[in-house]
């Protein structure tokens, strides 16, 4: 079967979007680590709560999934400044 070519760009485009989602912390401290860990599983669970009740919680969830995520931005960033 061959795809047309915006099909196969616009795949392009989500997979590279998708990839800077889930970028992968090297995080040295184990404290960030475990606080990493626990933004994670936050985030599942949130993202658990929408697929079982629809994403109707009047935005608020995406909104904590972005502060979620956000935070292990942080946290990324923070570790770099260990000593």
């Amino acid at each position: 079967m061959k795809l047309p070519k915006k099909s196969l760009a616009i795949g392009a485009c989500v997979v590279a979007a998708l990839s800077a989602c889930s970028v992968a912390y090297s995080l040295q401290h184990p404290n960030f680590q475990s606080a990493d860990v626990a933004l994670a599983n936050a985030i599942s669970h949130i993202r658990a709560a929408q697929d079982y009740n629809g994403p109707t919680f009047g935005g608020h969830a995406a909104r904590a999934i972005e502060l979620a995520q956000q935070a292990r931005e942080e946290l990324s960033i923070a570790d770099g400044y260990r000593r």
